[in-house]
């Protein structure tokens, strides 16, 4: 069951709220596979193919770009630490997946760099890890005309939950220069969130 502190006027207290937004009645120690449908499991993914892009010399040349990366394996062990490496493995390749696979952008990516500089676990349930991560975001590629380009994208985020059922993610908003919110205003993805993964 989810535990948050309060800060009272004496002392401090934990306060327990259960499950959060499920408007099911379930109880509080149901897994992420018992609140979820392991059948609406979604995540970015997508085949990429080179493309021709027209130079301004009337030549053509084949754009090879930057690949999809695969999401890891399901974690082989529920410890803390085995958790928070799964969360930043399967954050990098949905982020990236994600860009790729949008095509918001003309032409073509050839790279997506991330780098994680917040990674933070709460200890907001009994058998539910969550764990909020962000990082920068720095992609290039070749524009229509065959340019090469690069962009600087600032900062993104994710707020995970993982049990040994399954791994829940919902997006982080974060404030001016990519400040991240306080432990109170994190998102729960176990109330929030959409099912990434299902272990079982």
């Amino acid at each position: 069951m989810k535990r948050r502190v309060l800060l009272g006027m004496i002392g401090v207290g934990a306060v327990s709220s259960g499950v959060l937004g499920d408007p099911h009645e379930r109880g509080a120690e149901d897994s992420l596979a018992e609140r979820f449908d392991c059948v609406e499991a979604s995540r970015p993914a997508c085949d990429l193919a080179s493309v021709e892009i027209e130079r301004a010399d009337d030549g053509t040349e084949t754009a090879h770009g930057a690949e999809t990366e695969p999401y890891p394996d399901p974690p082989i062990a529920f410890a803390a630490d085995v958790v928070v490496s799964f969360v930043r493995d399967h954050e990098r390749a949905y982020a990236r997946n994600d860009a790729l696979c949008s095509r918001e952008r003309s032409g073509r990516i050839v790279d997506h760099s991330i780098e994680f500089d917040d990674v933070r676990r709460f200890d907001w349930y009994d058998e539910i890890h969550v764990v909020r991560v962000r990082y920068t975001k720095a992609p290039s590629g070749v524009d229509e005309d065959g340019e090469p380009w690069a962009a600087a994208d600032g900062y993104g985020g994710a707020v995970y939950a993982v049990d040994e059922t399954a791994a829940v993610r919902t997006g982080l908003s974060l404030g001016p220069s990519g400040s991240v919110p306080s432990e109170t205003e994190t998102p729960d993805p176990v109330s929030t969130g959409t099912l990434v993964d299902c272990f079982r």
